[in-house]
């Protein structure tokens, strides 16, 4: 499923920016289109992570799932600090 939903995205987005330079006036059908599209993905995106969640916290004990939600917290926190993130991507080893 994210495979697909990582597809659907590069290509709502690919078409948004694409959009972005021309006279969006002249397309407004085909804009509401484009937008309904990106919002289906964010949809899909939001129901994949409340179910990963909810499996997460499903597997573990009260104590491990408030464990688990405090670290992902720290993560995402860890994104505004802009040392975290330079390094972060400074970083040589592959993702995939």
């Amino acid at each position: 499923m994210v495979p697909e939903i990582m597809a659907r995205e590069r290509h709502a987005h690919k078409v948004f920016v694409e959009r972005l330079g021309e006279d969006w006036g002249k397309f407004e059908v085909r804009r509401a289109a484009e937008m309904d599209e990106m919002t289906g993905v964010f949809i899909d995106v939001n129901r994949l992570r409340k179910s990963v969640l909810a499996d997460i916290m499903s597997a573990t004990s009260v104590y491990q799932g408030a464990l688990f939600l405090e670290k992902l917290a720290q993560f995402f926190v860890g994104f505004r600090d802009r040392e975290l993130v330079g390094e972060f991507e400074r970083c040589k080893v592959p993702i995939n």
